[in-house]
């Protein structure tokens, strides 16, 4: 177990190739991940966030406006198409990596250290859900991982004007990661901490720079703000409500939230954050000039910047629920801190390192697999019910749509206009992208949840008088639908199977014809946020 503090290396650890297998690893990754992307329908929450780069805002109901501008532009440039979607994410997950290898190498002055924190990163299911899957996790990951970069070089720099320089940055970057998710908050207590326990570094706190960067960041939100006073607040009223989402017990919620992060990092890697978190924590080294031994302050930097934000939610999820993509930037900084401690044991224990390294390779590998490759999980007989696999999500909207425009073409021929709508965010949104003609989508909020629908819900009234096509995956609106239209009509509810993978459907459509749409409800009946 290494003992003592890094120092350039002359043997395996310091060998250049293992940059260059660094650039090799990437770029087979990417190229893999970039295959993948067109290859899976959008999923639910993908072509809500696709609906929101539609309407360029400062601000959005559930989170900050960031995935909406990076969807706005990469759809812009690669067409309103799966790829275009997902190529953003691609993008952030790989200078997510590219970030953490610069941190490691800067630390621990090793490029195996870079090659370990590339590849470990690399291979998580973490990694190829952020990279596949477009959300606010990734965007909000990358600049969390760029303010890292700019933390250590403010912190520990040599020269003076390099720190002042490297403050303002952090404050540019911190602001992007909160404009794209709330969560990049963390970050401020994670430095405080690391400042109130570093006595050499204690002196920030009274110095005007950190504090300049916290007003560059809230400069950057502000127009989330200004889009929160014109909309009720409703973002924090958003943020409020999920943390009050209560199922199962208290150590069942626990035991959940810390099996996904497991899960999701797979579990050689889960344990081994924490074992170099202990390492580093107890480790003293002794000064070139001969002084007192003292801990190696850049290591717990890394984790004061990882292992609070895990504490965190973990002791949030015995109060309420916590879903497991609320924590993905804990695991950047310990990750790096990881990759070093290995970087420095492949001295004096290269076979250890590498049959520890092959684990966590199988068991992540093996995880990934039953998660983004069905045919996988099926060939071993592993069973997960159809609304638990995530799949799922991604398959089936082409066929809903397909149904939905045949009865809006039998629908239109009456000589009505026809609007479609649904009672879930996620359905309007899907019919958005998936329908022929890219139409506006409404939700009717009959006695369901908020969502950015809510922000445009005047839109509405310009409809009355004219039909609709309903969709949902339960018809048990249809009491409400009679209230606020003169006639329905259901179809026979439409299965949508995938029979290699399920031997039930995997969800029932319900699409109701809807005629003489006669009161506008706006969201008086919307139940939760």
């Amino acid at each position: 177990m290494p003992s003592s503090a890094p120092t350039p290396q002359t043997n395996i650890a310091s060998d250049p190739r293992w940059s260059r297998a660094t650039l090799l690893f990437l770029c087979v990754i990417t190229v893999l991940r970039l295959l993948q992307l067109p290859s899976l329908e959008l999923s639910l929450d993908e072509a809500y966030y696709w609906e929101w780069s539609r309407r360029p805002a400062l601000g959005y109901y559930d989170q900050g406006p960031m995935v909406s501008y990076m969807l706005y532009i990469t759809t812009h440039l690669f067409g309103s198409n799966e790829f275009g979607v997902r190529i953003g994410v691609l993008i952030a997950s790989l200078c997510t990596i590219f970030l953490c290898v610069t941190l490691a190498k800067r630390i621990f002055k090793s490029p195996l250290a870079g090659f370990l924190t590339a590849f470990l990163l690399g291979i998580t299911p973490l990694s190829e859900l952020g990279s596949l899957i477009t959300t606010y996790d990734p965007l909000m990951v990358v600049f969390w991982a760029a303010t890292l970069v700019h933390l250590e070089r403010a912190l520990f720099a040599e020269d003076r004007e390099a720190q002042n320089r490297a403050w303002l940055w952090a404050g540019v970057t911190m602001g992007l990661g909160f404009l794209s998710k709330h969560t990049m908050v963390l970050i401020v207590p994670c430095v405080v901490l690391f400042l109130w326990l570093s006595p050499p570094y204690k002196v920030w706190l009274k110095r005007p720079q950190p504090y300049l960067a916290i007003g560059i960041c809230l400069l950057l939100y502000s127009g989330v703000f200004y889009w929160n006073i014109e909309h009720h607040g409703w973002t924090f009223q958003h943020l409020f409500f999920l943390t009050k989402k209560v199922f199962g017990s208290p150590l069942k919620r626990f035991g959940d939230f810390v099996g996904s992060q497991a899960a999701l990092l797979g579990p050689v890697l889960f344990i081994g954050t924490f074992v170099s978190c202990r390492w580093a924590w107890r480790l003293r080294t002794t000064p070139q000039d001969g002084s007192d031994p003292e801990p190696n302050w850049q290591y717990r930097f890394l984790v004061c910047c990882g292992l609070p934000v895990f504490l965190f939610f973990a002791l949030l999820s015995i109060k309420t629920k916590v879903q497991g993509n609320w924590a993905p930037c804990t695991w950047l900084s310990l990750t790096v801190l990881w990759a070093g401690y290995l970087s420095l044991l492949a001295q004096d224990a290269p076979r250890k390192v590498l049959r520890t390294v092959v684990w966590a390779t199988l068991t992540a590998g093996f995880i990934t697999s039953i998660i983004v490759i069905p045919a996988f999980r099926v060939k071993l007989g592993i069973k997960i019910a159809s609304t638990e696999d995530l799949s799922n999500t991604a398959y089936g909207w082409r066929e809903m749509a397909g149904y939905v425009q045949k009865v809006r073409d039998r629908m239109a021929q009456e000589g009505k206009p026809v609007f479609v709508a649904a009672n879930d965010y996620q359905y309007a949104s899907s019919l958005a992208f998936y329908l022929p003609d890219r139409p506006e989508t409404y939700d009717l909020f009959l006695h369901t949840r908020l969502s950015m629908f809510a922000a445009h819900i005047d839109r509405l009234k310009a409809r009355l008088g004219e039909n609709a096509v309903y969709v949902n995956d339960n018809n048990i609106e249809a009491k409400y639908l009679n209230q606020i239209f003169e006639r329905v009509e259901w179809e026979e509810p439409i299965p949508i199977w995938r029979r290699y993978y399920s031997k039930e459907p995997i969800r029932y459509l319900y699409i109701a014809r809807c005629y003489g749409y006669k009161r506008f409800v706006g969201i008086d009946w919307h139940e939760g946020g």
